[in-house]
């Protein structure tokens, strides 16, 4: 009877319950195959892989291709996922193969870099439009499984999906094979002084990630759309499940995969105007509540739980004759757009790359400075874009109100998430942004009626001293360079000053910078509230520029960009992420006027940079400073130690 009133309550038939809960599981079941695959590698290697979800696409987009040259599913169940498994195996071994005790960060990256890659070659061969995966005959039409007549495609998908986790699990828990990686997880060394080649199990590891990861995408394939967008909702979905499971946790990953299906299932049907909300808000609330995870015991080793370098580059002071005569040359650059040679483009151009200097430069002052990794900078980036739109639509257009005010908010969400995360170190840290930039994401896509939805909207002209209409280029161009400069002149006086050495000491030590008396959760939680204002700044920019804002502004590819910027300029050194941002923001400009797929020539540069620059691009100076016989000790921009090597490899 009480179990009647609870449907009743709910307006739910039995019919309709048992139709959910089937729908619940099989989504569950392709939950935790995509969760399973990036477990095993993160738990085994320590890396965070970005690359997953495309890895899962191609696994449907092999797959597609099989059946129509076969006409059989089955051959390409098999076929599609092994070669994708293979293409795995390559990607590792050139390239993760070779940082496996670098930081976490450069693993992020080269992950990264695949993603790009992988994502404009798919595009480049099967296009950009979504791809009809007919449902296989043999297992088409439906079965009555008590009250429900059910598809039996789906049926399917839960056997397979249960018998491949299974057989998953009984891999590491019974084979030689499983008993050398779990081993190897706990202590490579030792395990390499007993003559096993751990590098050669890792790739096989990886190649099994990649496996797990395609024949999620192959089952997916007949019932959910094939196109280019499946392996970013796949790589969310499997950090989600992961990090709710517990990180390294393989029956974690089942038992938050199975949580999150029926989460969403029913979510989808009752509540469908939260369901990302709903996502998110479980990942978050797992973290705060117990942040290894329902099921994990995993540990983050020392020599993966933060970035680390063995030689620092010191900032340059603004009073750096070369510093000096860059500015010089950016004040007058404007004067001279109307030769031939500079356009009215190229100053607006210039004056974006100040921009995204700016955002790598908030990023830069936590990965830096603390070691912390965030993934969730985008937040910051678009509380400040927002902040900047909706202020002008609704009360005034004035600019230096609307950038205090995008400071401000910028910098208390900021404040409120190191709170939160400040007790966290590594990837967990990472984890808690990502999920707070997803969160506010989602916010900007539901709450149509406020933020104007998937379609953002548009904003008046944004004025100074309501005189100035600052989307004038000229305008633009020297706002953004002024703020540039001050910004940059704040944060090096922050960093040189004893705060600054305290955020160092947490860096090579958080233990330590305690056991000194530091209080280390305080400072990360200021350090993330600077960081967040800097980054709310460049975000108020952008779209007074652009006179636009939409939820892009707050997605996790815009962290993902400016990773890159923090790396390809130069981590830890304030000016080099300013230097790698305006790179990448001139490379995506130019590039796209050139090339359809320009996003591919932007992972290949990230990829060479991870792998034969890890300091960016300034230890290139350093470098050549040192070919021509320079004394490195005598410049004041860097520290102690003169071997070129030292620059280009994280000890």
């Amino acid at each position: 009877m009480i179990h009647h009133i609870s449907l009743a309550a709910f307006d739910v038939s039995t019919t309709q319950l048992v139709f959910l809960l089937l729908n619940g599981l099989a989504l569950s079941m392709l939950y935790i195959l995509i969760a399973s695959g990036f477990a095993v590698i993160f738990g085994i290697t320590d890396v965070l892989n970005f690359a997953h979800g495309i890895f899962y696409m191609l696994g449907a987009y092999l797959a597609f291709t099989v059946v129509d040259a076969t006409g059989s599913f089955f051959v390409a169940l098999i076929l599609g996922p092994l070669v994708v498994a293979g293409l795995g195996i390559a990607v590792e071994r050139l390239t993760l193969h070779h940082i496996y005790d670098r930081s976490p960060l450069y693993h992020v990256l080269i992950t990264f870099g695949v993603l790009l890659i992988v994502t404009d070659v798919v595009e480049l061969i099967w296009g950009t439009g979504t791809k009809f995966f007919p449902t296989p005959e043999l297992l088409g039409g439906a079965i009555a499984i008590g009250p429900v007549i059910y598809p039996r495609y789906r049926i399917f998908t839960i056997g397979a999906g249960a018998l491949i986790a299974f057989l998953t699990w009984a891999l590491f828990r019974y084979s030689d094979f499983g008993l050398i990686v779990r081993a190897g997880a706990q202590d490579k060394q030792t395990v390499r002084l007993m003559g096993v080649n751990i590098g050669r199990y890792y790739t096989l590891i990886f190649g099994l990630g990649t496996f797990l990861a395609a024949i999620a995408g192959a089952l997916a394939a007949p019932f959910l759309s094939v196109n280019p967008e499946m392996g970013n909702e796949a790589l969310i979905i499997a950090f989600v499940v992961v990090a709710i499971g517990g990180l390294g946790s393989f029956g974690g990953s089942i038992v938050a995969g199975v949580i999150v299906g029926f989460v969403q299932t029913f979510t989808n049907t009752f509540a469908s105007e939260l369901s990302g909300f709903v996502l998110y808000g479980l990942l978050f609330g797992v973290l705060v509540l117990k942040p290894e995870g329902i099921l994990g015991t995993y540990e983050i080793r020392e020599q993966a739980a933060k970035l680390s370098y063995d030689e620092t580059i010191k900032p340059v002071n603004l009073t750096d004759r070369r510093v000096m005569a860059v500015v010089g040359l950016l004040l007058i650059i404007p004067f001279v757009s109307r030769l031939p040679s500079v356009s009215q483009y190229g100053v607006g151009l210039i004056a974006l790359m100040f921009v995204w200097g700016i955002f790598a430069l908030s990023l830069d002052t936590v990965i830096g400075y603390t070691g912390l990794i965030s993934f969730g900078h985008a937040a910051f980036y678009g509380i400040g874009s927002y902040a900047v739109a909706l202020l002008t639509v609704n009360f005034t257009n004035s600019f230096v109100i609307a950038l205090a005010v995008a400071i401000l908010f910028a910098a208390a969400v900021a404040w409120l998430v190191g709170a939160i995360s400040a007790r966290l170190s590594g990837l967990y840290f990472a984890v808690v942004t990502f999920a707070v930039g997803q969160m506010l994401y989602q916010l900007a896509l539901s709450w149509s009626s406020f933020t104007g939805g998937s379609n953002g909207f548009a904003i008046d002209h944004v004025m100074l001293f309501g005189i100035i209409d600052l989307s004038e280029t000229f305008a633009f161009y020297y706002i953004s360079l002024l703020l540039l400069v001050s910004l940059y002149y704040v944060t090096k006086r922050i960093m040189d000053s004893p705060f600054g050495l305290q955020l160092q000491a947490i860096r090579e030590s958080e233990r330590r910078a305690k056991f000194v008396g530091y209080d280390t959760n305080k400072a990360k939680r200021r350090i993330f509230a600077i960081s967040g204002a800097i980054g709310g700044v460049a975000g108020a920019l952008v779209t007074t520029r652009q006179t636009f804002t939409s939820p892009d502004s707050l997605y996790w590819i815009v962290s993902g960009d400016a990773l890159f910027a923090v790396i390809l300029g130069g981590v830890g050194t304030l000016f080099g992420p300013i230097i790698g941002g305006a790179v990448l923001i001139g490379l995506d400009q130019l590039l796209t006027i050139y090339f359809d797929q320009w996003r591919m020539i932007l992972g290949f540069v990230l990829i060479v940079i991870v792998l034969f620059a890890p300091r960016g691009l300034v230890s290139f100076y350093y470098i050549l400073e040192d070919a021509l016989g320079n004394d490195r000790d005598a410049d004041p921009t860097a520290s102690a130690g003169s071997d070129a090597d030292s620059i280009n490899g994280d000890k």
